[in-house]
């Protein structure tokens, strides 16, 4: 796992500034502190100057309008023959790359059949390199991992990029005629000072109303995100010009007959997915929640026999929001060295920190547990797995459930007949009963399912003056809009895919890698495995879904192990107590943070608006905890971008 840095200069624009390249890439160092890799390339006469962290010289002044940078978290084959930007093919191709390719040995071994000599005796690095010298953009539909990485080709001048299927790897560019930079994240963009701060309305909306900024956007015009499952080209002469194309899209055939196959199936995919993610020379363990995903992980773990198995847990004072003694229950059966800690409310003084490494507005409050148990694994171990992705493949939310119930009410109407309802029922919807909320989104949205995962009426906090209007909707809501209609018909598909491809890779996803990079910890997400995707979204419906229980062929797996109190227990989810903390323990800090007349949120939003909504909620008409949240994070934001 590692930081990635690169810049190209059009042939006009002289040589890329190598010192600015360099800190540009080890701001990047959290995601790699092992060891730094620094590549200063001239693509027209071939002369190469590569760099390691420590060397003193710089290359000639002048010289270079190619550079590629790494920052190195050693999991892989420890040696410094492994280190990056690596080269192959007599120095024509260089790779800068963040991420794991799990199934590298068999790679290796079908690319050393066809004549390749390896020069390193553990790379996944470059199997990689030397997979995409064989079969070019070919290559990535052979990997099975994570990842988000360039190559150089300096005879045909071009650079290629790409990332992983499902977003486990970020990666962001910013590409103008003058030239085109990218990295692991905005930070090391917007080091250089020649880059542009100018907001994106419409990215602003998209966060107010998700929670999250969807690729392609960043909170600034001018800066991308490769999306998901896409890859790119870029010519050399022309470094603006960045060609898309998507790879991959999940598919869902129609499922067998016979429930007893599929378990064996499931159950043998999800093995192979979990061993070929417990390959490490460093130490490893696992995320253990309590919950059923993190504990399906943690069983496999076991059952593979990967030696004394370490596991790590975070819990919350309150006990009905806490899972730690399921947590302790899981430890106890599958005999992990386990570590916990309890996270109380003064953890919210970590939010300027969090705020800082995520680099825009995002809203998700798991992000702050998942940021602290980071730093707790990482005192004993490098790697670590987790659950992440069971809610999307077996159909766990909780909002899967109150969908269903919606679309059976008002589904059959039609949207000019459904609004109208709706608003009615804002309208007369008691303020002290939980729904009214919602009843007034869904009196907005064009979809039920969007009304659930969206707050349609946040953008009337923005200030009129950067309000996006109602032409802007298909822009605020495209994300959502093209995984909809792209769906399965089949109800229940239909929300799956939809958050496989929105909040899954947008939320879930950024939280996992920015939380844990940032304490360089390497995150590997097994029930994500693209096979195991693949053949869950081919699951008969009730093996995930019967209309009583949510995961049920997850809870089935589990229920010898743990019994039935533990696999049928309410849904608690990962999230931090914000109502009752908001009412209680941190009301001050809220009410000092978010009322202020000089809070620097007030420069996007509406002092009224602000003052209305988190009155509203004091009063408890509304559980508005999850608004309060995201608003709390854009004026830390704010802060920090007004502060520089």
């Amino acid at each position: 796992m590692c930081g990635i840095f690169g810049r190209l200069n059009a042939p006009e624009a002289g040589p890329v500034p190598w010192d600015l390249c360099r800190r540009q890439t080890d701001i990047l160092r959290h995601r790699g502190p092992d060891a730094g890799g620094y590549l200063l390339a001239d693509s027209r006469n071939g002369a190469l100057h590569l760099r390691r962290e420590g060397d003193g010289a710089p290359p000639p002044p002048g010289e270079g309008d190619l550079f590629l940078g790494h920052r190195r978290l050693a999991v892989l084959d420890l040696s410094e023959a492994a280190a990056q930007p690596m080269a192959a093919a007599r120095e024509r191709y260089w790779i800068t790359f963040n991420g794991e390719i799990y199934n590298y040995w068999s790679l290796r071994q079908e690319l050393a059949r066809q004549g390749v000599d390896f020069r390193t005796a553990n790379s996944d690095t470059e199997v990689l390199l030397w997979a995409f010298v064989h079969w070019g953009e070919d290559c990535l539909a052979r990997l099975r991992g994570m990842f988000a990485f360039a190559v150089l080709d300096l005879k045909e001048r071009r650079l290629f990029l790409a990332r992983d299927r499902l977003g486990k790897k970020p990666l962001y560019y910013r590409a103008t005629p003058a030239g085109l930079q990218f990295a692991s994240e905005l930070k090391a963009l917007l080091a250089d000072p020649a880059v542009p701060r100018d907001l994106d309305p419409v990215a602003l909306g998209q966060y107010l109303l998700y929670g999250y900024i969807p690729s392609p956007r960043t909170i600034f015009q001018g800066i991308a995100k490769l999306p998901p499952a896409h890859l790119a080209w870029v010519d050399l002469n022309r470094p603006g010009e960045v060609r898309l194309k998507r790879y991959w899209h999940p598919a869902a055939a129609e499922p067998p007959a016979s429930p007893g196959a599929w378990r064996e199936e499931f159950e043998a995919e999800l093995a192979e997915a979990v061993r070929l993610r417990l390959v490490s020379d460093v130490p490893l363990g696992a995320f253990s929640s309590g919950g059923l995903d993190s504990t399906l992980v943690v069983r496999e773990m076991a059952r593979l026999g990967n030696g004394s198995l370490k596991t790590f847990a975070i819990g919350f004072p309150e006990a009905e929001a806490s899972e730690l003694p399921w947590a302790r229950q899981v430890a106890a059966r599958y005999r992990t060295q386990h570590t916990e800690e309890v996270v109380a409310p003064d953890a919210l003084a970590l939010l300027p920190e969090v705020v800082r490494q995520f680099d825009e507005p995002f809203a998700d409050s798991s992000a702050l547990p998942t940021w602290i148990v980071s730093r707790v694994a990482r005192r004993q171990v490098t790697v670590a797995l987790s659950g992440d992705g069971g809610d999307e493949i077996l159909a766990g939310y909780r909002r899967y459930h109150h969908a269903h119930r919606l679309e059976h009410l008002l589904g059959p109407l039609p949207a000019p007949l459904r609004r109208p309802l709706c608003s009615l029922l804002a309208a007369a919807w008691p303020a002290r009963l939980r729904g009214k909320s919602f009843w007034e989104r869904a009196a907005a949205a064009d979809t039920l399912y969007r009304a659930i995962v969206s707050r349609e009426t946040n953008l009337t906090l923005l200030r009129p003056e950067i309000r996006p209007g109602p032409e802007a909707a298909p822009e605020l809501h495209a994300h959502f809009t093209a995984a909809w209609e792209a769906a399965p018909r089949d109800f229940l598909a239909r929300l799956q895919y939809v958050d496989l491809l929105t909040y899954l890779p947008e939320d879930i996803l950024v939280k996992a890698d920015q939380a844990s990079m940032a304490a360089s910890l390497e995150l590997r997400c097994p029930l994500l495995d693209h096979r195991l995707v693949e053949l869950a979204l081919r699951l008969p419906r009730d093996l995930k879904y019967n209309g009583r229980e949510q995961k049920v062929l997850l809870k089935e797996l589990l229920a010898a192990d743990l019994g039935p109190e533990f696999v049928h227990r309410p849904k608690n989810g990962f999230q931090m107590p914000l109502r009752r903390w908001f009412r209680g323990d941190v009301r001050a800090l809220l009410q000092e943070r978010l009322l202020s007349p000089a809070n620097p949120l007030f420069s996007l939003c509406q002092r009224e608006a602000v003052t209305g909504l988190v009155g509203r909620f004091l009063k408890g008409q509304n559980d508005l905890s999850e608004d309060i949240w995201r608003l709390l994070v854009l004026g830390e934001w704010c802060r920090q971008v007004q502060g520089g």
